[in-house]
């Protein structure tokens, strides 16, 4: 562990309140540290495993002491005393009552990119709607959202396979994803139409060059 809060959460008794309040404390500052997202990321990730392994050694406190406990009873023979039924507070502070680890926030940084690349387009600034959308990808590379929108803005821009490249993978990671089966529909409509006036002009140039060969013939 680096971090000081890390550090510290490995040595703290309330190990559940004491992880909530240190990362609501970072999801706070999010917004005003928007240049060193990788840093608030890390230190996210140091406080989950921190957290994880003061749960995992809290858990097996109790077995421990369960398993000396039978090997008294096994060396001595005499009656143990049934221990008295815990108290709701001692229910509340016991380590199963603590809660599980919650998501790291990364969803909610990914969603600011996602929401400046929307008014960007929204502008017809699409450049640096990429951008924000790729940069959202470096930190959640299994957004669906992100990879559904960049597949917007290349469908809007008529690079209609750079567009199915995005859409194809949105729908892999999200086979529910409402905005990428819509474009795929798009393409797939704009590919059908593409066809039709290709084999449309092929069928055209074919009869102005049957009918040049006929009236040749007739001289």
């Amino acid at each position: 562990m680096h971090t000081v809060k890390a550090k510290e959460l490995l040595k703290a008794n309330d190990v559940g309140v004491l992880y909530k309040e240190m990362v609501a404390e970072l999801a706070e500052g999010q917004y005003q540290t928007l240049d060193h997202v990788q840093a608030v990321v890390e230190q996210l990730s140091e406080l989950n495993l921190a957290y994880l392994i003061r749960q995992e050694s809290m858990a097996s406190a109790p077995q421990q002491k369960f398993a000396t406990s039978q090997t008294v009873q096994t060396s001595a023979p005499e009656p143990v005393p049934q221990p008295p039924p815990s108290s709701p507070k001692t229910a509340v502070t016991s380590p199963q009552a603590a809660p599980a680890p919650s998501k790291p926030p990364v969803d909610s940084f990914v969603s600011q990119y996602v929401r400046r690349a929307e008014e960007l387009m929204a502008k017809n600034r699409f450049q640096q709607a990429i951008q924000e959308l790729r940069d959202g990808l470096k930190l959640d590379p299994k957004n669906s959202q992100c990879q559904s929108l960049l597949g917007s803005i290349y469908l809007k821009q008529k690079q209609t396979k750079m567009a199915k490249i995005h859409f194809r993978q949105a729908l892999k990671l999200e086979p529910g994803d409402i905005d990428a089966l819509k474009g795929m529909e798009k393409i797939a409509k704009l590919e059908k139409a593409a066809q039709g006036t290709s084999s449309q002009s092929a069928q055209q140039a074919s009869g102005r060059k049957g009918l040049f060969g006929l009236f040749g013939g007739k001289k």
